[in-house]
């Protein structure tokens, strides 16, 4: 009976049962089709991962963008801010020049 399920022993060698060409086109078929589906689906997991990965970077590159620009206008502004304190009319009306030390010597000019 196990022999049966298995197909016929001939000489200690375990022959298969033959199957008609009908069923061999049937499992080539369908193996066929499971293939063709397994590809069309990991494709497609491929395909929306690189997608969502590249919409992803545009946000982050375009929020830095913004931050890069805001950034800019900053310094902007800070550096007004120091030239506006290192200008001489400003020194000059300074209070906090009145109550100064004079230096002591030769003061020495750096060209």
């Amino acid at each position: 009976m196990v022999e049966d399920l298995m197909g016929k022993k001939f000489k200690g060698k375990f022959i298969k049962k033959r199957t008609t060409l009908s069923q061999e086109v049937r499992k080539a078929i369908v193996t066929l089709l499971f293939g063709l589906v397994l590809i069309t689906v990991a494709l497609s997991i491929v395909f929306l991962l690189n997608t969502s990965n590249s919409a992803q970077k545009g946000y982050v590159h375009s929020q830095l963008i913004l931050q890069n620009e805001e950034l800019e206008d900053l310094n902007k502004e800070l550096r007004i801010k120091v030239m506006d304190a290192k200008a001489l009319i400003n020194l000059e009306n300074n209070d906090k020049v009145d109550f100064m030390d004079e230096p002591e010597g030769n003061p020495v000019l750096i060209p």
